[in-house]
C-alpha cells in the first residue's frame, strides 16, 4: 500500500485551512498542526522583533493589528492589494504561501515530507484566483496535481460516509463565500451538474454585520460616533465572531468592549436581531439557490439530498430556510469545517470518479452586428459557456473586418456577460498570416477546457491553413511569472515560520 503522505488534501480556507491524508484503512484524516489543532486559523503576523512569521492561533490571538492579516482569501483575484509592514509588500500569493508552508512543515513529523497535493478553491473562484493559489502552493514547495471546487471536495466525503444516491445540493456557506453546486451520485460517480457562487457573501460579512450593532449601541448609549481604529477594529470582529458562534447556541448574548478613553459599553444582542440584520444577505443565498435550479429546470422537490459545509452553515438561520425551501431538513457532512479538506484527500487517492463542470464562461471579444438596428459593437462572444461538462473543446467561427490583414489576435475572455467592461481577459493568442486576404475571411476559434480546469486555445485561419495552439496563462496584473516564483520561494524558505 501506498504511504500515507502520498494522498494529501488542503484546504486553503478564509478563516481556516486544513491539511488531510489517507490513513492505512484508506479512511481520510486531518493533520494537527504543531499546537494541536486540527484547523490552523488562516492568520499571519509578522513579528516587530525577530524576523519570524506566525501563523495560526498565536497569529491571530495576539500582536498589532497592523502586522497581522486575516481573511487574505478574499483578496486572492486583486492584483492591486498588498499587505505592507516593515517597508515590504506582501501580495496575497505569498501570504497564501506562508500558510501553505505551515500546513506543510507541521505535518511532517507526523505523516513525512509531502510534495504531491490536491487543493481546493471556491467554486466561484476566477482565472486570477486559481492561478494565484497555484502559485502560492509552488512558492510553499508543493507540487498541485489538481485544484478541485470546495463544494465537490465536500460532496466527495459526504458520499464516502454515507450510503446516498441521486441528486445532492451542497450548500457551502464558509468565511468568505457561498458556493453552491448540485451534482447527480450514482453508484461510483460524481457527476457535477451545476455550480454557482457569490463572493463577499460568507460568516466575516456577518461578523462586519454585529460591529456595525455595536457601532450602532454606542452612539446610543454615548451620543456620539465610536472612532473606530485599526485595532479596535480588530479586536470588535473577533468580537463579533464570538457572540455569531454564541448566538448558534443561545437566544441572547451580552459582550462588552471599551476603548482607550471610554468606560465600558454593554451591548446585548438576540438572535432575532441578529438574523434580520444579516437577513439582505441570506436572501443572496435564497436567490443563489433559485437560480440553480432554474438553470437545470428542477424543482426543489427534485433535490434528494441538501447537504450544509462551511462554518457559517451553523446560523440556525441557515437551516430554517433551507428547509423551508426544500420541505425537508438539511444534512450536516460531520464537521462542517472539515469536510473540504478530508474531501480534498479522497479526490487526491482517487477514491471515486468526478466528472466537474468549468465554472465560467470563456470567449473573445467580437465586432456583433445588431439585426435589428444593424449597428455593429464589440461583445463579449461565449465560445464555452458556462457548466459545460469537462474535459470538453468547443468551436466558433468568425470573419476578418478588413482586406489585407496580416495578423490576426483573439483576446480570450471569462465571464458570461456581452458587455466587454465586465468580463476579464484573461490571455491572447495570435496568428501571423500571409498577405492578400479579404475581409471576411474565416477564422475558427477553439477553446479547450481540461479536468485540471485549464484553458487551451486555438486559433485557425481557413484562407491559409495555418493554426496556433496555446495553453492559456492568465496574462493580467497580479500574475507572477515561473521565475517570480521560483525567487520568491527561495526568500521564503529563509524566513521562520512558527
Amino acid at each position: 500500500m501506498a504511504s500515507t503522505s502520498e494522498f494529501v488534501g488542503i484546504d486553503l480556507g478564509t478563516s481556516t485551512s486544513a491539511l488531510a491524508h489517507i490513513r492505512e484503512d484508506g479512511n481520510p484524516e486531518l493533520v494537527p498542526n504543531s499546537d494541536g489543532e486540527r484547523l490552523t486559523p488562516s492568520v499571519v503576523y509578522f513579528d516587530q522583533y525577530d524576523d519570524v512569521k506566525l501563523i495560526g492561533s498565536a497569529a491571530r490571538d495576539g500582536g498589532s493589528p497592523e502586522r497581522t492579516v486575516h481573511h487574505i482569501k478574499r483578496f486572492m483575484d486583486d492584483p492591486d492589494y498588498y499587505f505592507e509592514v516593515d517597508g515590504e509588500q506582501w501580495s496575497p500569493t505569498e501570504i497564501s504561501s506562508l500558510i501553505l508552508t505551515k500546513l506543510k512543515k507541521d505535518s511532517a513529523s507526523i505523516i513525512g515530507e509531502i510534495k504531491d497535493v490536491v487543493l481546493t478553491v471556491p467554486a466561484n473562484f476566477n482565472e486570477l484566483a486559481r492561478s494565484a493559489t497555484i502559485s502560492a502552493g509552488k512558492m510553499a514547495g508543493l507540487n498541485v496535481t489538481r485544484m478541485v471546487n470546495e463544494p465537490t471536495s465536500a460532496a466527495l466525503y459526504y458520499a464516502h460516509i454515507k450510503a446516498v444516491s441521486g441528486l445532492v445540493m451542497v450548500y457551502d456557506l464558509g468565511g468568505g463565500s457561498l458556493d453552491i453546486t448540485i451534482l447527480e451520485k450514482r453508484g461510483n460517480y460524481i457527476d457535477i451538474l451545476l455550480s454557482e457562487g457569490a463572493r463577499h457573501l460568507g460568516g466575516h460579512d456577518f461578523d462586519e454585520q454585529i460591529v456595525r450593532t455595536f457601532a450602532k449601541e454606542y452612539r446610543k448609549q454615548k451620543g456620539r460616533e465610536l472612532k473606530i481604529t485599526p485595532y479596535l477594529k480588530r479586536r470588535l470582529l473577533t468580537l463579533g465572531e464570538d457572540t455569531k458562534k454564541l448566538l448558534s447556541k443561545v437566544k441572547v448574548v451580552t459582550e462588552t468592549f471599551s476603548t482607550d478613553n471610554e468606560p465600558i459599553t454593554q451591548v446585548t444582542i438576540t438572535r432575532d436581531s441578529f438574523e434580520q440584520s444579516i437577513r439582505n444577505l441570506l436572501t443572496r443565498g435564497v436567490m443563489l439557490v433559485e437560480q440553480a435550479l432554474d438553470t437545470l429546470q428542477l424543482q426543489p422537490s427534485d433535490i434528494d439530498h441538501v447537504v450544509l459545509v462551511g462554518g457559517s452553515t451553523r446560523i440556525p438561520k441557515v437551516t430554517e430556510i433551507l428547509e423551508k425551501q426544500f420541505g425537508k431538513k438539511p444534512l450536516s457532512c460531520g464537521n462542517v469545517d472539515e469536510c473540504v479538506a478530508l474531501g480534498a484527500a479522497l479526490f487526491a487517492q482517487k477514491a471515486m470518479h468526478v466528472s466537474e463542470v468549468c465554472n465560467h464562461s470563456y470567449g473573445t471579444l467580437a465586432l456583433i452586428e445588431d439585426a435589428a438596428t444593424g449597428v455593429a459593437s464589440v461583445q463579449n462572444s461565449v465560445v464555452i459557456p458556462k457548466n459545460s461538462r469537462l474535459p470538453c473543446s468547443m468551436s466558433q467561427t468568425y470573419q476578418t473586418s478588413r482586406d489585407d490583414e496580416r495578423l490576426i489576435e483573439i483576446e480570450i475572455t471569462q465571464g458570461e456577460d456581452p458587455d466587454p467592461r465586465y468580463v476579464d481577459v484573461i490571455g491572447k493568442i495570435s496568428l501571423d498570416v500571409p498577405p492578400n486576404r479579404p475581409a471576411g475571411s474565416e477564422v475558427t476559434v477553439t477553446f479547450s477546457y481540461d479536468e485540471n480546469q485549464r484553458v487551451h486555445a486555438e486559433i485557425y485561419d481557413s484562407h491559409s491553413g495555418l493554426k496556433h495552439n496555446v495553453p492559456i496563462q492568465y496574462t493580467g496584473k497580479g500574475v507572477l511569472t515561473e521565475d517570480e516564483i521560483q525567487r520568491k520561494s527561495a526568500y521564503l524558505k529563509q524566513i521562520q515560520i512558527a
